[in-house]
């Protein structure tokens, strides 16, 4: 049984998602200039979970006709049945796996979000890069992955360490630092970078590029990486319009993190009252607000959020 914060409530989580529907804002607009497919003629295929969050908001935004969810958890498919927001969402019973592998070139470009939830990461990469080969030219590809180390072999941290260097032998020799919860993430990126490069390397017709990647900890570390597949003519013409927008990684660079503190709506209210304007040094002081014993922690964390708190949402309780 999974004990995490369920899907919807994780605030971290949350901005992620909303993240990626400004990058997808911002390809549609730089799409036009390549004379590409806007981001509503794309078919978005992801793991919609029992409350199809993402496929209600890729929507609602961009009015894409054709969505596929992906599910192998028959229980999760009777409440996707009850929770499915649009008529366009095709629920299928299929495995990523399935998905990657019945895959043939189809005429609009992808949107795919694989959004795993076990450390199965040497199978899931293998499937990553698989689909790499076969989606259109300027498919949108986002990956996630769990930071979770507790299915390792091992009876501590250093155990685990040579257990993980097992699996990930090709890439080297991996330390107890390596894996531990604030670096994992890191970690996951440099094998993820390598093992994309291995498998597609550049050509004039089809290359790689990352354009965005966050990690966080909403109970488990996670690291999501988002990139785009394409001619590179094309695919440079888009970095070039994207790479100014401050939550983008253009060059496989150090994962960004998003650490947004949970705020009562109170709080959440006094402190939005003083942004755009107010740096987080002038918020904590003005509003006497702690986050952590030490002075300069509570100003990190409202750093992070004074960056995002355009995307972060406030959930509350509501009785029907």
């Amino acid at each position: 049984m999974n004990f995490s914060p369920a899907y919807h409530l994780r605030t971290n989580k949350a901005v992620e998602r909303l993240l990626f529907i400004e990058l997808l804002h911002r390809l549609d607009r730089a799409l036009l200039k390549t004379r590409s497919k806007p981001i509503e003629n794309y078919v978005y295929v992801g793991l919609g979970g029992p409350y199809l969050e993402d496929f209600n908001l890729i929507h609602a935004t961009f009015g894409n006709r054709k969505m596929i969810s992906l599910e192998e958890k028959k229980h999760i498919l009777t409440r996707q049945a009850l929770n499915q927001p649009y008529s366009r969402i095709t629920l299928t019973d299929r495995s990523t796996r399935d998905y990657v592998d019945a895959l043939r070139l189809a005429r609009s470009p992808l949107i795919v979000w694989f959004d795993y939830e076990s450390p199965k990461w040497k199978d899931q990469l293998t499937e990553f890069c698989d689909l790499i080969q076969k989606v259109p030219a300027m498919s949108i590809l986002k990956i996630t992955l769990t930071g979770s180390t507790r299915k390792l072999n091992g009876r501590n941290i250093t155990e685990k360490a040579e257990a993980f260097t097992k699996v990930f032998e090709d890439y080297g020799n991996f330390s107890s630092v390596d894996i531990k919860p604030e670096r994992i993430c890191d970690t996951l990126q440099i094998i993820c970078r390598k093992a994309i490069a291995d498998s597609a390397p550049d050509t004039r017709m089809r290359c790689v590029r990352s354009l965005s990647c966050y990690r966080y900890n909403d109970g488990t570390p996670v690291l999501t990486i988002t990139m785009i597949v394409g001619v590179l003519a094309r695919v440079e013409l888009l970095i070039e319009e994207i790479a100014k927008w401050p939550f983008a990684d253009t060059q496989w660079g150090k994962p960004k993190e998003l650490a947004v503190p949970a705020l009562s709506l109170r709080e959440k209210l006094a402190v939005d009252q003083l942004l755009p304007d107010a740096q987080a040094r002038t918020v904590i002081n003005k509003l006497g607000l702690r986050f952590a014993d030490r002075y300069e922690d509570s100003i990190a964390v409202m750093a992070n959020y004074v960056q995002l708190y355009r995307h972060v949402p406030h959930f509350v309780r509501v009785t029907l």
